[in-house]
């Protein structure tokens, strides 16, 4: 199904549902979304704006949502990137508009505060929020656990180097191929190297949507790796044509 027709169809379903108001593109642009909710509590009225941003391969692959500027909030990372239930559980049927509904419901349970107003004791001891009450704690996790984990962690580290590194190499074998006939250089140009970064990094993007489609990466680690590498690529694109 073409872009253009899919990010029509989600502005046309959030426009026509109230409950999704306040939240409009940015820089006329269908694919990034933001809107600012407003809480008031004992401290006072705090406004908090939040992005939608929806990738290349969506519906197939969630939203990216993300809290612009710093708060303080159980589903809030360091970086920015909002939790949800609905995109850790994303189907191509779901719509922007029903994530931009949970994400308000969410922030109204449990406001957003402006970051360091919130204790950091209570933030590291408080349950992470869901959008419905959990059924159950989980028991502590022994020391065996907490190790595999952190070694998990380590590999998974790793073997995303490696690919990274694999496609920085297939790129460069590719830009070479294509160089031959010319005269040899001791080095390649700065162009070049330009244009091989450029293709790793596409190939990257690329094939994102299929380690998280095979539940190999989460919806944190995809969002985060998603905005790392379109803000790569698009840095790589403003400098190729500034070289011509």
């Amino acid at each position: 199904m073409d872009r253009d027709f899919i990010l029509a169809r989600e502005a046309q379903l959030v426009y026509s549902n109230t409950a999704a108001s306040g939240f409009n593109p940015v820089e006329d642009s269908l694919a990034k979304w933001q809107g600012t909710l407003t809480y008031t509590t004992s401290r006072g009225r705090n406004m908090f704006t939040f992005e939608i941003f929806l990738p290349e391969y969506f519906p197939n692959v969630p939203p990216v949502v993300t809290a612009v500027g710093w708060m303080d909030h159980p589903n809030i990372d360091e970086d920015g990137f909002v939790q949800l239930r609905i995109l850790e559980n994303w189907r191509a049927e779901f719509h922007l508009y029903q994530v931009i509904i949970a994400l308000k419901n969410l922030m109204s349970r449990v406001p957003p505060a402006p970051r360091g107003e919130t204790a950091r004791s209570v933030r590291d001891t408080v349950i992470k929020i869901t959008e419905s009450p959990p059924r159950y704690i989980e028991p502590t996790v022994n020391a065996e656990t907490d190790s595999l984990r952190k070694e998990l962690i380590n590999l998974n580290q790793t073997l995303q180097e490696k690919e990274e590194e694999l496609a920085r190499l297939r790129a460069r074998q590719m830009v070479q191929t294509e160089s031959l006939g010319e005269e040899k250089r001791p080095q390649r140009s700065t162009k070049d190297d330009l244009e091989s970064e450029r293709i790793a990094i596409s190939e990257l993007l690329a094939s994102l949507e299929d380690r998280y489609a095979a539940g190999e990466i989460s919806i944190f680690e995809y969002s985060r790796l998603y905005k790392k590498y379109s803000k790569d690529l698009y840095l790589i694109r403003k400098e190729l044509d500034y070289i011509g």
